[in-house]
């Protein structure tokens, strides 16, 4: 079978007298913003590692060497191939000349000899598409007669070559010579295109993954043990590294490039770590790591492996669409679930089930094993209606119970933590202001900014541009990110100049507190064991008293004696949960510090006495009972919870005894608590919650939760 590639091009690349000079002072002459675009087009197919064929032609050379020249003596004059059709590499740059010449060449000369080479310089591999990119400024005019062109468009037509010029669009208006309007026949005819430098570099600015032809996963969605409907899944976003595999090679001292000749040449031997010795192949027995010891594993240990089956993709039910969150979503891309091609009935099910779960709010999951040997893996489907393009299903992984983390934070449904109506509304307005649907005037084409699949990645391009300027220059350092990278990371103009207001709105109704990062001085000694007293008065006496004049004098801190009570510490906590009772304080603020100091003495606890967090549990729940159940009850279903967590059956059954529990509807008509059986049933919501993880978290957000 002979070799293909997607696009086999011959860029006719102008370097004669009538390119030579800039149309302006100041300003690039037409052959140096030719050598750019050339550069940039050749640089954008290696790093796209696509398959395809490129060839440069300099038209107005010194030198003449084509075969249209060798068969015609005097004729096709001052065109030479720098490089006959290949694979793009970093040299084809480097070759390109640096400087213009003082010839001339024909345009239309140039385009017989590319169609030629197409002809004879492919030999027997096939091309998609056979594309010819001129750049020239068309100041030499063509000498063939009408008949001439007449055949070489008839040509062109029948061998499906596309016509491209770059440089100038010859579809401007007050472009009228007789060059560029054969240029524009041409062009038409050839279904082709024409840009002008800037256009066409604007399109070269960023780097273009590869193009792939896009093969589907076929798969019948099995829906019960009766329904199985072909569908076809296609990938339509993935994270990708910008480059997926790197060949090693060795570096030439003396050119500073990879070399030609020699090369890197790898082998695998498995060594006996106690005599040093090279074991064959065949006496080797794989293992697994388990902790720190090896487990061997046998050809015979295979059948006990887990096995996930054949190709499939069953549906194990619906869910609500609110409880799929993005936190449960996982997998490195996104797919899209289409009804098998050519067949109607597969379609339409598809339809008709997108449809259902659109109406519904709900989504499916499933389990797909993608083929035999490949772990199974959980996914949801939701439905996915554009009226103007699709109806199909999206699917993406969702997460297993052990791969979900749980961070605990403390509430912030305090009447402290209410918001204004006019703060609400501060907000509103600036999401409004920052709509990125509507970013732009009307001087762009659209006012979209950062679209899906659309926009790039800055990461990405500069990894890339690091490439191929390593490629090119190999002793020079890396350059910062261009402008067009750094463009990606500025807010649009429009997005920025509506969200000024909104801005300012919001800085004068919030007033923000700088949290000081709390940082331990190990240099320091630690203080004396005993020395911090909570909201109490004591006098500190040091068992002996040391007598030495070198030694300073450390004052220790000391509440004053005036039975000033601001929280409930753990020396006394009923008495300082009475006195700030007494003082009128609120019990929505008095609970906070009253559960943490419970907490304290229970957590703190290494004796097994739990005689004072009883008691001050015993007070919290009393004064509960009176006024409002809601801050008891609610605490005591986490607090629970934590001692479950902790293994401290012990207390839980003190709890029960000494009638701690829930604070029920027969004491006070605010509890949603209606007897003592239903005490543990209204815990089973909190049971089939996954079990949160303890997370270490930084002194500064200890401290942000703290001062809160």
């Amino acid at each position: 079978m002979p070799p293909k590639v997607d696009q086999a091009a011959i860029v006719i690349l102008d370097i004669g007298r009538n390119v030579s000079t800039a149309d302006e002072k100041g300003k690039k002459s037409f052959f140096e913003q030719a050598r750019e675009c050339v550069s940039r087009v050749i640089e954008r197919k290696i790093m796209s590692q696509g398959k395809s064929l490129i060839g440069v032609m300099l038209l107005g050379s010194k030198k003449t060497q084509n075969n249209m020249a060798e068969q015609c003596d005097g004729a096709f004059r001052h065109i030479e191939f720098l490089a006959e059709l290949q694979s793009p590499t970093w040299k084809l740059i480097r070759d390109l000349p640096e400087q213009p010449s003082k010839s001339r060449g024909d345009w239309m000369d140039a385009l017989i000899v590319a169609a030629d080479h197409f002809k004879n310089g492919l030999g027997s591999v096939k091309a998609d598409s056979k594309k010819i990119i001129l750049m020239t400024n068309f100041m030499s005019p063509t000498c063939l007669d009408e008949n001439d062109i007449e055949k070489v468009l008839t040509g062109f037509k029948e061998e499906e070559f596309e016509l491209d010029v770059i440089g100038l669009d010859i579809f401007e208006e007050h472009l009228k010579s007789e060059d560029i309007q054969l240029a524009r026949k041409f062009v038409e005819a050839t279904n082709g295109a024409s840009a002008s430098f800037e256009y066409a570099m604007q399109y070269l600015l960023y780097h273009k993954k590869k193009a792939v032809n896009v093969r589907p996963w076929n798969v019948d969605l099995s829906i019960g043990p009766n329904i199985k409907i072909p569908v076809s899944t296609y990938i339509r976003l993935r994270d990708e590294p910008p480059v997926k595999t790197w060949l090693k090679a060795v570096k030439d001292p003396v050119t500073l490039t990879a070399s030609s000749r020699e090369g890197i040449m790898s082998s695998r031997v498995h060594i006996n770590t106690d005599n040093q010795e090279v074991v064959e192949a065949d006496s080797v027995i794989k293992g697994y790591h388990y902790g720190q010891q090896i487990i061997p594993f046998a050809e015979c240990d295979k059948s006990l492996l887990y096995e996930s089956g054949e190709k499939s993709l069953n549906l194990y039910g619906f869910t609500n669409a609110d409880n799929i969150n993005w936190q449960s979503l996982t997998g490195d891309g996104l797919q899209y679930v289409f009804g098998r091609k050519g067949d109607k009935k597969a379609k339409l099910a598809v339809r008709c089930l997108t449809e259902c779960l659109h109406e519904l709010s709900l989504v499916g999951i499933v389990r797909r094993v993608y083929n035999r040997g490949n772990a199974p893996k959980m996914f949801a489907i939701m439905p996915v209606i554009d009226t103007n393009d699709y109806i199909c299903l999206s699917m993406i992984p969702i997460c297993y119970k052990e791969d979900i983390k749980y961070m605990t934070f403390p509430s912030t449904n305090l009447k402290r933590y209410e918001c204004s109506k006019e703060q609400v509304d501060a907000f509103k307005d600036l999401i409004k202001a920052m709509d990125l649907m509507k970013a732009y005037d009307d001087s762009y084409e659209d006012t979209e900014a950062f679209p899906i699949a659309e926009t790039v990645s800055p990461s990405v391009q500069y990894i890339l541009d690091c490439i191929a300027f390593r490629a090119m220059n190999p002793g020079k350092p890396l350059p910062e990110p261009r402008d067009e990278i750094m463009m990606l990371f500025k807010r649009p103009p429009m997005v920025e100049k509506r969200s000024k207001e909104p801005l300012e709105k919001i800085k004068k109704l919030f007033t923000l507190t700088k949290v000081e990062v709390k940082t331990r001085d190990r240099k320091k000694p630690d203080q004396q064991v005993g020395a911090y007293v909570d909201n109490q008065t004591a006098d500190i006496k040091p068992d002996n008293q040391i007598n030495d004049v070198d030694m300073p004098s450390i004052k220790l801190p000391v509440t004053k004696k005036d039975n000033t009570v601001t929280k409930v510490g753990t020396v006394d906590p009923v008495n300082d949960f009475k006195l700030l009772i007494e003082n009128g304080k609120p019990l929505v603020d008095i609970s906070i510090s009253m559960t943490e100091a419970i907490e304290n003495l229970v957590y703190c606890n290494f004796d097994g006495i739990y005689t004072k967090a009883l008691s001050a549990m015993k007070a919290f729940r009393e004064e509960c009972v009176k006024s409002d159940p809601t801050p008891y009850n609610n605490w005591i279903k986490i607090f629970k919870l934590e001692l479950g967590d902790r293994n401290k059956d012990e207390l839980m059954n003190l709890i029960t005894e000494n009638q701690l529990n829930f604070i029920l509807k027969e004491e006070n008509n605010s509890s949603t608590y209606e007897n003592a059986d239903g005490d543990e049933s209204q815990l089973y919501e909190t049971d089939t919650v996954p079990d949160a993880t303890e997370l270490t978290m930084n002194t500064e957000m200890n401290d942000f939760f703290n001062d809160m």
